[in-house]
């Protein structure tokens, strides 16, 4: 059946208004396919630009192998971010504004220059990042029942709000690989990665974003920011008065999210070294 885009745009954006999980587009369309996956997204896109939203920037998820399996995809997927769910430490994050929120640890990237394939490789990617930053995803499953990997990329992939930590780090003195991040709550470590886990290297995962934008005749602006998926088994905060905090061993925790309404959001850590 051919897609009817208005409709599913229309469809997606109950979900958004309502708060509330709607049928994946696949069990109206099941040959549902990744390219027309993306043509609704970006439908999706526009129809909340129209209305006053600005996007500044996005995120790459799928970036392992057995998450992609899981989805029935085999490559990694990007979605874009909006202005309205940006967040800093200290910040109240209300929980209304989630039909299903789930937490991911997260290696953000803000760049300094645009970048756009075809041709980025890590080592080009890295010479149009600002810097680095801790942060946490508050992502939103949307999708009721089995959503396939063309239903996350048509709803923009679990995108809904994100909290950015500080410092901004510079990272070209960095191996990105070897960053690691403890996840805690309540003082309880229940997750530890490295950035291994983002394609060998977030930059990787950089460079495979820019590309992928540029074949679609997009590309990144100077000013983005730019998320990577560290691979962790992470909870949601829990109620009450729950906090967690990423942070590299031996360093002293520093609050994250803690869950009153969600969240109380301060600023989450990792072991990146102080900018001077």
């Amino acid at each position: 059946m051919p897609i009817a885009f208005d409709s599913a745009v229309d469809h997606l954006l109950q979900s958004r208004d309502g708060h509330r999980l709607v049928p994946p587009l696949s069990e109206k369309y099941p040959d549902l396919s990744l390219e027309e996956a993306y043509a609704v997204q970006r439908a999706l896109e526009q129809a909340l630009v129209l209305r006053g939203e600005r996007v500044i920037g996005w995120k790459a998820g799928f970036t392992n192998a057995a998450i992609q399996a899981q989805y029935g995809v085999s490559e990694p997927v990007l979605g874009f971010m909006l202005g309205s769910g940006v967040f800093s430490g200290g910040d109240s994050i209300p929980i209304d504004r989630f039909a299903s929120l789930g937490v991911e640890v997260e290696v953000a990237f803000l760049l300094k220059r645009d970048l756009a394939g075809p041709g980025v490789t890590p080592v080009s990617a890295l010479l149009a990042v600002e810097g680095a930053m801790p942060s946490f995803e508050l992502i939103d499953f949307r999708c009721s029942g089995k959503p396939r990997g063309a239903d996350v990329v048509a709803d923009g992939v679990f995108a809904n709000a994100i909290v950015l930590g500080r410092p901004l780090t510079p990272v070209a003195a960095l191996d990105l690989a070897l960053e690691g991040v403890v996840y805690e709550q309540n003082g309880r470590v229940v997750a530890t990665n490295t950035a291994a886990e983002v394609l060998g290297n977030p930059l990787a995962s950089l460079a495979w974003l820019a590309n992928t934008l540029g074949r679609m005749g997009r590309g990144l602006a100077a000013g983005d920011v730019v998320l990577h998926r560290l691979h962790l088994q992470d909870p949601p905060p829990g109620k009450g008065a729950s906090r967690c905090a990423p942070r590299s061993p031996g360093s002293a925790p520093s609050p994250a999210a803690s869950s009153e309404r969600v969240s109380r959001a301060s600023t989450p850590a990792m072991r990146l070294p102080t900018c001077a």
